[in-house]
């Protein structure tokens, strides 16, 4: 019997929403602190403080200067904002103060005299700024701080890792929640606390557009709305029932964390017209509201340009295969990028490079998807959408779903790091999976787990307490996936072998595969085989010496074979360097120069030698 939840209300839900009020209250009424600037501060005269007036920075200084990068100085302001100075006018000093004016004037015064209207008295007062000044302290501070490195250093909105910290930037405010760890290392006793975006270990939080701010009061399976999405989401016509409703729920909660996640998998949505993947997206969308990036028609540049340092999800709806397009193929690139938060490296305009990181996120619907490499699809699970069997009401989502989704993942941050995530990782490890779709299944998986336990799970036909069903029934849903997931050297030697060669036979045209079959099977002579190949551009050595299999060999270059690759990841002898990664029974390692040279086609040619009886015993499945 499935555990039922009871999404959380009554006198929790309003002291949550009335605690919102009350911070913003306080927030409106909380003065702004800026005297006169001719008053002392703290028992210190305008403009008299140590170092004045630039050899370090004045006390309690409002702003703080980061350092600098060529011609760029870069400051937090007062606001808690990012910003860059080029030329530091009245204009940019006044920026960084703001909303404390007077600060300025009292760090760098210029002084003049004011007579008293009444007893025609004169005193000295703070009449204006001395920018020179005030410019000279600023440049100085940057160069002592040295290099500021934006990419490396600044965070924008979204999840967060600092330590063992969960972070949640939601724009205005840094929130984490503070726990007790018990005996048996388990989190309680959740406590949620906020302050301004400011550096916090060693990164700065820059200030921007609030998205959305956690749920006040703590949220566990007995009370999430995650068990309702689940449910709704169980209404659309997946191929995999009991398993794609987990995925999709899976991949709202790592939008959610986003960079304080080691990994974040790509999801891809397929299904054509009346299937409800439009609706779908829109499902998602409002789940994360504000927080979400999300669009029809961009490239890979207008993502990273709009995202900034924001690990928010991505959404790209219509990711269709176009025949002549070349943007798909970019924000792939992207979305492979931000699955482990690899460095990205760019031209532009002005000749200067730019270097990138993300760390969202991506979902990528479409009816067809581009063209995926290996590396593509180790990283994705894809989903697949059947036709609706009827049409019903649209699921409805209330607004504080997705701020209670956020609480949850944030008071759950401990249980996924040292419970789910290893517990997914040892039992996909059991059942087959390599390190990448480990990765990809169990993140998607644990997080799942996190919002509705094996209860919710259950409810759908996922049996997640039952290891063993678990373990037979992801390797089943999941075989095609995996399937396809070959070692680059195995898609070097898939290629090669499926190579049809431009000569006929008895009326057929022979694969380079179908060729090596014949000879090994004594229906054709070496003589023969080696003029087939030799029309690709390969070779053939018999079975004996330097291995007990025949060996094909394959040359290190060779026109023919550059034709073969060349518009594969292999061009220009790339096909020789992922070879030289295969197990060295099968591409043969440590040869002298007779077994490794070969005449192809008159011409001699140095050529690695793949054992062909080790090839296919590596590579046959074995029966149960």
């Amino acid at each position: 019997m499935a555990k039922k939840t009871k999404i959380q209300g009554g006198s929790l839900a309003i002291r949550a929403i009335v605690e919102d009020g009350l911070d913003e209250i306080q927030a409106a009424a909380t003065p702004v602190n800026d005297p006169n600037p001719s008053l002392t501060r703290d028992g210190i005269k305008p403009g008299q403080w140590e170092g004045a007036p630039w050899d370090r920075m004045p006390p309690g200084c409002p702003f703080e200067v980061l350092g600098q990068a060529g011609d760029v100085i870069y400051v937090r302001t007062a606001t808690y904002h990012l910003m860059e100075v080029k030329a530091i006018d009245l204009q940019a000093i006044m920026r960084m103060c703001a909303p404390f004016p007077n600060y300025a004037l009292w760090a760098w015064p210029g002084f003049g005299t004011i007579k008293d209207p009444e007893t025609g008295d004169e005193a000295v007062k703070v009449k204006r700024l001395e920018r020179d000044k005030a410019a000279t302290c600023i440049i100085s501070e940057a160069a002592r701080r040295g290099t500021f490195d934006v990419q490396q250093s600044v965070r924008g909105r979204g999840g967060w890792r600092a330590a063992e910290e969960f972070i949640w930037h939601s724009g205005e405010k840094l929130w984490t929640v503070e726990y007790r760890v018990a005996k048996n290392n388990k989190a309680e006793d959740f406590k949620l606390v906020s302050r301004p975006p400011v550096q916090h270990d060693g990164k700065l939080y820059a200030k921007a557009a609030e998205t959305l701010a956690p749920w006040r009061k703590p949220i566990g399976v007995d009370d999430t709305p995650a068990q309702k999405i689940l449910q709704h989401l169980t209404t659309w016509q997946w191929e995999r029932p009991w398993l794609d409703p987990l995925i999709m729920l899976g991949f709202i909660g790592v939008g959610f964390l986003g960079g304080a996640l080691r990994k974040r998998p790509i999801v891809g949505l397929t299904g054509g017209r009346g299937r409800g993947k439009s609706t779908l997206i829109d499902y998602v969308e409002t789940i994360f509201g504000p927080l979400i990036y999300s669009t029809k028609n961009t490239t890979a540049a207008g993502i990273y340009q709009n995202m900034g340092q924001d690990s928010r999800p991505v959404l790209i709806d219509e990711f269709e295969a176009k025949a002549g397009s070349y943007k798909e193929q970019g924000i792939i690139e992207l979305a492979r990028h931000s699955y482990d938060g690899s460095k990205l490296y760019r031209g532009s305009s002005d000749h200067d490079g730019v270097q990138f990181q993300m760390y969202s996120a991506f979902l990528l619907s479409a009816i067809n998807l581009p063209p995926l490499s290996q590396q593509d699809r180790s990283r994705m699970a894809i989903l697949h959408l059947n036709p609706l069997q009827a049409t019903g009401p649209e699921p409805v989502i209330q607004e504080e779903w997705g701020r209670m989704l956020l609480r949850q993942l944030m008071d759950g941050w401990h249980e996924l790091q040292h419970h789910l995530l290893p517990a997914w990782a040892t039992l996909l490890h059991e059942a087959g999976y390599d390190a990448r779709a480990i990765d990809t299944y169990g993140t998607l998986l644990a997080v799942a787990e996190l919002l509705v336990g094996k209860y919710g799970m259950a409810d759908i036909g996922f049996e997640a307490g039952d290891r063993q069903w678990t373990i037979d029934a992801l390797r089943a849903a999941t075989a095609v996936e995996l399937e396809e997931q070959v070692e680059k050297w195995q898609d070097v030697m898939e290629q090669l072998l499926s190579t049809s060669i431009d000569q006929w036979k008895a009326g057929e045209r022979h694969t380079v595969g179908k060729i090596l079959e014949l000879y090994e099977h004594q229906a054709m002579s070496i003589d023969e085989a080696r003029a087939s190949l030799a029309v690709v551009g390969l070779g053939l050595r018999p079975a004996g010496e330097p291995s007990k299999g025949f060996c094909l060999a394959v040359p290190h270059s060779s026109p023919q074979l550059t034709k073969i690759f060349e518009q594969t990841d292999y061009f220009k002898g790339g096909w020789s360097n992922v070879l030289k990664q295969a197990p060295a029974d099968i591409v043969l390692r440590g040869l002298d120069d007779r077994y490794k040279t070969m005449k192809i086609n008159r011409q001699n040619k140095k050529c690695l030698l793949v054992d062909m009886l080790a090839y296919d015993r590596a590579t046959t499945p074995v029966a149960e």
